[in-house]
């Protein structure tokens, strides 16, 4: 089995080639907007994922939230090597991020031979991330500094006035880099040793270019 797990990034744009019609397809968080015109597989986000994102249309088969990919990580703790973790302790040993999360979940509980990766180059703008970072990295947690706007993608588009986007639905935070871009890419090295453990292979099926080439490139035939 082979899984195509698509996220917000520029690239998830290629998710829709007939090429990976024989993958399970797996969508974190907003990259549901990819599939508008057709159901798949599952849709993978957190519990304080903003409810204004949701589908409006029910669009996937299976709803994945933290309850799920939590589960699945602590009944895997052991195999995985992290068997002395549990808890919060074991959530940040592996990434505490969405898309370490559903990538877990997705070797854990699928057990595919492959996962290809698209929309994670984590490519963000450099201008976005320095004014996010100067201004106290406005998020969800925060309220993204108690916005005013009505909607996230207004204050987004306004926020983020002027700058070239790198989601491919318009604006977004760099929220995986709230923890610096070490941490995404040792966190990266521990994702392809515990694939290696579980026998998983995760390639990159990205055209675009990433600062972060931790995970091999390929193609899906």
């Amino acid at each position: 089995m082979k899984v195509l797990y698509v996220g917000s990034g520029l690239s998830a744009q290629q998710a829709t080639d007939e090429r990976y019609r024989d993958h399970i397809k797996v969508c974190l968080n907003n990259a549901w907007r990819i599939f508008p015109d057709e159901v798949f597989d599952y849709w993978i986000h957190p519990n304080d994922f903003p409810a204004e994102n949701y589908p409006q249309t029910k669009n996937y088969r299976t709803e994945i939230r933290h309850k799920e990919y939590s589960a699945a990580l602590h009944q895997g703790a052991e195999t995985l090597g992290f068997g002395e973790l549990s808890g919060f302790n074991l959530e940040r040993k592996i990434g505490y991020t969405s898309f370490f999360q559903g990538l877990y979940w997705i070797m854990l509980t699928l057990a595919p031979a492959r996962i290809g990766l698209l929309g994670f180059d984590h490519d963000y703008n450099p201008e976005k991330v320095q004014k996010w970072r100067a201004e106290g990295m406005p998020q969800v947690c925060n309220d993204f500094n108690q916005k005013t706007e009505k909607t996230l993608r207004e204050w987004a588009g306004n926020y983020f006035s002027g700058l070239e986007q790198d989601a491919f639905y318009g604006h977004g935070t760099p929220d995986p880099l709230r923890f610096g871009p070490e941490y995404l890419e040792q966190k990266m090295h521990i994702a392809v040793a515990s694939a290696k453990t579980l026998g998983v292979e995760i390639v990159n099926y990205s055209q675009r270019p990433s600062p972060y080439n931790i995970f091999v490139r390929g193609t899906p035939e």
